[in-house]
């Protein structure tokens, strides 16, 4: 029985029909993905958090992966930077295989070619992620809509660890739609696993292990597996993660480096609360209680305009700018991490109508995905949706939640948003299938067998294999 084997509600296979529209729309991503190789210019590529990034990957490269995960390299520099590092390794170490000494054209083009592999990946990704918790034709939607996404197809141009998050999370929530089958066990070891991995590209989802624990202890009907499965979820995060908190208590004298949490903090308040933030290494207690205060203050600011900014789209292009160098900056532009100084979303008529495509569609796909987000959490939902279901919804539904509220109260920008983006156009379409799918009926409980993870309703299913 294989992990990552695609599997549907009514056990259907995948016509040809289907296969060959997958490889229609995997050629469309791979096409969009190369012409904005090709036809981009990044003005300086390495800024602010890619330049630290890189910085850190040659480091690494130097001293080869096995040492730096067998022992700590110098963490000798400013309280900030170490904080930052030990933070995550993920992305880093992903650019060390790619960087060297000197930051040559070509070692940046490697690494960008392979963010662009990456980036069309995803798109079979979120298409299998989709026929396990729907059916073949629900996922073509959603692999479309990731293939011609403006955001996705601009986010890996950079250096920015978004493209590798959006992978790694697909893999680990691919896991997790399987928990309510047999086997449970090591499938809730192998997702957590996989959610260490999440948080090793990404300390802002370090934390997200504790609302899925509980969401999973919710989950799960009692009996021995009330215990055991949260506990193989608890051991196969700190398989993966454990070292590296472990590496932050010897050196930064916490699990967890707090440094990035504090400063995303203070940089996500309003202007004339950042204008009058400390100049040394931020804290987090001091931080939170500068967060609280700015909440009481201005409540609209974090939850009404930084929201609105994090899923934001960005603003149409001004068709009577005479501006050249604005001209070349394309209506999405806040979908660039960094300037550039050409791009095809710019004049080309098939880059245009697929980002005109995505603006139209946004709005509608950004409200009914928060409606589905919720949605799948009530009970009028359990009603229809089998124990994997509920269970891979809910983690897909508890990614977006978490993420949005991290943000929130730190900082916002629609980059942040994009490798969300695949979930969020599944959860758009969850309304709609759990309106027409069928209520399930009970199912009578089975004599000396092993139970996996369901919801605690009346209405439970068993599903097969």
């Amino acid at each position: 029985m294989s992990l990552f084997k695609p599997k549907w509600r009514g056990g259907s296979s995948v016509s040809m029909t289907v296969l060959f529209m997958l490889a229609v729309i995997i050629a469309v991503g791979v096409f969009l993905r190369a012409q904005a190789f090709l036809g981009t210019e990044v003005t300086e590529p390495l800024q602010a958090k890619a330049a630290e990034s890189y910085a850190l990957a040659q480091t690494l490269s130097d001293q080869g992966a096995y040492q730096v995960l067998a022992a700590p390299f110098d963490a000798s520099g400013e309280d900030a930077a170490a904080g930052e590092v030990f933070g995550s390794l993920g992305y880093p170490l992903f650019l060390s295989l790619f960087a060297s000494p000197e930051a040559t054209p070509r070692s940046l083009d490697a690494a960008v070619i392979a963010q662009l592999v990456l980036g069309t990946l995803a798109i079979l990704l979120v298409f299998m992620l989709t026929t396990r918790l729907m059916d073949p034709h629900w996922g073509l939607i959603v692999a479309f809509l990731t293939a011609v996404s403006p955001f996705l197809v601009n986010i890996s141009l950079f250096l920015v660890g978004a493209t590798l998050l959006l992978v790694t999370l697909l893999f680990y929530l691919m896991s997790a739609t399987r928990l309510g089958e047999r086997g449970a066990l090591i499938r809730t070891l192998v997702a957590a696993a996989l959610l260490g991995v999440v948080a090793l590209v990404d300390p802002t989802y370090q934390l997200l292990i504790l609302p899925w624990l509980l969401m999973l202890v919710l989950s799960v009907r009692k009996g021995a597996s009330k215990v055991l499965i949260p506990i193989a979820a608890v051991l196969g995060f700190a398989l993966v993660f454990g070292p590296w908190m472990a590496r932050n208590q010897i050196l930064v004298d916490a699990p967890i480096a707090t440094t990035p949490i504090a400063a995303s903090i203070q940089q996500g308040m309003p202007t004339a609360a950042s204008d009058n933030a400390e100049a040394e290494t931020p804290r987090l207690l001091a931080s939170i209680g500068r967060l609280g205060g700015a909440m009481i203050r201005d409540p609209g600011w974090y939850f009404v305009e930084k929201p609105q900014t994090l899923w934001s789209f960005g603003q149409p292009a001004d068709p009577d700018d005479s501006d050249a160098e604005s001209s070349a900056v394309p209506s999405a532009e806040q979908g660039l991490v960094y300037p550039v100084s050409r791009t095809p979303y710019a004049e080309n008529p098939i880059f245009l109508t697929s980002e005109e495509f995505m603006r139209l569609l946004h709005a509608p796909v950004l409200l009914i995905g928060a409606l589905g987000a919720i949605l799948v959490w009530l009970p009028f939902a359990g009603r229809r949706l089998t124990p994997s279901q509920r269970i891979g919804l809910r983690s897909i539904s508890l990614v977006l939640i978490y993420a949005t509220l991290v943000h929130v109260f730190g900082v916002a920008a629609p980059q942040y948003a994009t490798p969300l983006l695949p979930l969020l156009f599944l959860m758009a379409l969850t309304p709609l299938y759990i309106l027409t799918a069928p209520r399930l009926e009970a199912a009578p409980p089975k004599k000396n067998a092993k139970t996996a993870p369901e919801t605690e309703s009346e209405e439970e299913a068993t599903e097969t294999d």
